[in-house]
């Protein structure tokens, strides 16, 4: 399995240790990064798995110019996903999801073990517990983190319908009457609010979060989850991750006392809630692909070198346009009497 993790991903997760204060090694640093890895890639997660893992990272990434500290919010996108369980136990106990709470204290745990200073530790563990329920909203490097867990919920209609088939996959152990009603509360608290994204970067989200939200309570209340299952026990729920670009909030929003939450890509669904992200469930051909690019690499050489030369050719030619002499009316230095 660990053949599948790309090695940009990996590596990103080891400066971003290193960046927050960590002595140990880089491979000790990968090691934990490919271990975590392996929690996202688990058979139960069809939304929540390693590409909704690179897609809130590259929804962070997009709105970091407005972050104080964006290393601590990538390893807090690492180690909120890192305790998940929709068994029907968990189900039944009103666990069921990522729990963002738990992963909070793994990740102290893990940080720690990997040299990171206290304060920074503390500084991811809280940032991770802002995403229960998504209400942290005093700090800056919080609201980044919620905008880019809550980006699926800005998709277009297709992707987001594929983003609740995934869902309501990952979620199999909920019947049709608990999913609904878990949902239809989730949605309901997020509708309730004043607004959903916090960042200036992800403003123009609103409207069509809004919208999508609108339209899946409507289909709830109409028709239910008809359509959202996946037919066959084999099948792949392949739904599109929400990244920003594409207007995609990804997070998941813990549920009320009392609720069960939808859980959004990015953030831990509380217990027995349901993901309000579904970041599309990739199968392994999806997540080894020999032909992906790190986003955080360099320009590659050759395009910029082709793209400069461009450049440089053009403006030679405007260059040689205007100083041309039939244009300008001078003569040739060779006709110039002396």
């Amino acid at each position: 399995m660990a053949e599948m993790i790309p090695a940009w991903l990996l590596a990103g997760f080891a400066r971003s240790v290193a960046a927050e204060g960590g002595t140990a090694p880089r491979d000790v640093a990968q090691s934990v990064g490919t271990e975590l890895a392996q929690r996202w890639m688990d058979a139960q997660r069809h939304f929540h798995n390693l590409d909704y893992l690179k897609t809130t990272l590259e929804n962070v990434d997009i709105l970091s110019e407005q972050a104080r500290d964006v290393d601590a919010i990538r390893l807090a996108v690492w180690y909120h996903g890192a305790i998940f369980d929709v068994s029907k136990a968990a189900v039944e106990r009103g666990e069921a999801g990522l729990n963002v709470l738990s992963s909070a204290d793994y990740a102290a745990d893990s940080l720690a073990e990997l040299g990171v200073h206290e304060a920074q530790i503390e500084k991811i563990a809280e940032l991770i517990r802002g995403l229960h329920r998504h209400q942290a909203v005093d700090d800056i490097d919080a609201q980044v983190l919620s905008d880019a867990d809550l980006c699926i919920l800005a998709a277009d209609p297709q992707e987001y319908l594929e983003y609740l088939r995934a869902i309501r996959r990952e979620y199999a152990a909920y019947d049709e009457a608990r999913f609904i009603s878990a949902r239809s509360k989730v949605i309901g608290s997020l509708l309730n609010r004043p607004q959903l994204f916090w960042t200036h970067g992800a403003a123009g989200w609103e409207e069509q979060a809004r919208e999508n939200l609108r339209a899946e309570l409507e289909r709830l209340e109409k028709t239910g989850t008809a359509g959202l299952e996946i037919a066959g026990a084999g099948a792949d729920a392949t739904t599109q991750t929400g990244v920003i670009p594409a207007a995609a909030p990804a997070s998941e929003l813990s549920p009320a006392p009392g609720e069960v939450a939808v859980t959004v890509p990015g953030t831990k669904p509380e217990a027995g809630d349901l993901s309000e992200t579904a970041p599309r469930a990739a199968d392994e051909e999806d997540i080894d692909e020999p032909d992906e690019v790190n986003p955080y690499a360099p320009p590659d050489e050759a395009d910029l070198g082709s793209t400069l030369e461009n450049v440089a050719e053009a403006m030679d030619t405007m260059v040689m346009k205007a100083l041309k002499p039939a244009e300008v009316g001078l003569k040739p230095l060779s006709d110039v009497q002396e």
